[in-house]
């Protein structure tokens, strides 16, 4: 994969990150309140593990402990977090060569196993892992009543980079 289509792709995450808070947050939070609560731990989840493994790929400690936190940030607040931790990773992947991509970096999982992977493994993870709990997200706003988002790459390719 080039550098350009993964900064893309890093973008489309992002952009599909805000497009289902903003459908988390239109839900009646007293109607919906465990719906919404198991909402945002996923995306919550989404947002831990893409910081354990941004960490993994620097080489540096994490400092998590699980996957998840013990409490559950607001909609709001995860928005921003999310947004700043993948403009990190497009930031730095922006830089990277191939080199840098595919050179393997060991780390260890949080539960105490050891991994390796290249950078690149660890950004598709992230790209796939996000993208399988936005979905169960979407599934849960609709049976809210609510207007799932669409993510669509191609409508983001569309409207965000035609």
């Amino acid at each position: 994969m080039n550098k350009d289509t993964l900064i893309t792709l890093l973008s489309f995450k992002r952009w599909s990150d805000v497009h289902t808070l903003q459908a988390i947050q239109t839900l009646d939070a007293s109607r919906y309140a465990e719906k919404r609560h198991l909402m945002l731990r996923l995306m919550n989840h989404i947002y831990v593990v893409d910081r354990i493994f941004s960490a993994n790929m620097l080489g540096l400690p994490h400092g998590y402990t699980a996957l998840n936190t013990p409490e559950t940030p607001t909609a709001e607040a995860l928005a921003v977090s999310m947004a700043a931790c993948t403009d990190d990773l497009i930031a730095r992947v922006s830089v990277m060569d191939a080199v840098a991509l595919d050179a393997r970096i060991a780390f260890t999982f949080v539960d105490g196993g050891h991994g390796e992977m290249s950078a690149l493994d660890m950004l598709n993870h992230l790209l796939f892992h996000g993208a399988y709990h936005r979905g169960a997200v979407g599934w849960l706003i609709g049976e809210c009543h609510g207007v799932p988002p669409k993510e669509v790459l191609t409508v983001f390719l569309r409207d965000h980079l035609g």
